[in-house]
């Protein structure tokens, strides 16, 4: 009788794995689906903003180079910050504690800086392009992205981190929310960061 069992308890065994496995799966495709939804909404708040402010955008020379660069370089700076606070936290390195230590303060100055930089290096790309194909002097198109990047740093880098700190003690992956959660409020935060940067200039 029991050899005759051994197998039944195996095929028990098994389903129970399986059973386990699918709703770690459940629940990681939740995480996933859901932060794409909002990336979508983002992208189309975003879109909206691009749409209504068009007009004044391209009253200065070379916007067209800067904006698409500007929006995909706010996500990824954003979405690294994230995963390197994830990775601590799931390493033990990061305690889920909105208190910032000295390694979360360097990954904060690192994509602070490194975002006004990449920001002067695509303003002065637009400024070379418009100087040499339209002949056209535009100095404000190199202040322009450096101010915006520094209005967005403001919202993106604290909203980074207490985002993926809240999520992780929620029991969520912040890896499979934050990549899409970020990509939507930073194109949002960096056209609103060029429409302010616009008005101080």
């Amino acid at each position: 009788m029991p050899e005759a069992g051994f197998p039944v308890l195996e095929t028990f065994k098994t389903f129970l794995r399986h059973y386990k496995y699918m709703k770690i799966l459940d629940k990681n495709f939740k995480e996933i689906f859901f932060s794409q939804l909002v990336s979508i909404f983002g992208g189309l708040i975003a879109g909206t903003f691009l749409a209504i402010y068009t007009d004044k955008l391209l009253l200065i020379p070379g916007m067209l180079i800067l904006i698409p660069g500007f929006l995909e370089m706010r996500g990824n700076i954003s979405g690294t910050f994230a995963s390197r606070i994830s990775s601590g936290l799931f390493l033990g390195v990061v305690k889920p504690k909105y208190h910032e230590t000295k390694l979360v303060k360097g990954n904060m100055w690192a994509a602070t800086l490194l975002g006004i930089i990449v920001s002067a290096f695509l303003g002065l790309i637009a400024f070379a392009f418009t100087y040499f194909t339209m002949g056209v002097l535009a100095p404000k198109i190199i202040l322009l992205p450096v101010i915006a990047a520094l209005l967005t740093d403001f919202i993106e880098i604290p909203l980074t981190w207490f985002a993926t700190i809240w999520l992780f003690k929620k029991g969520h992956d912040p890896n499979n929310i934050m990549g899409p959660f970020l990509t939507s409020t930073g194109d949002v935060s960096s056209v609103i960061g060029l429409l302010v940067a616009m008005v101080i200039l």
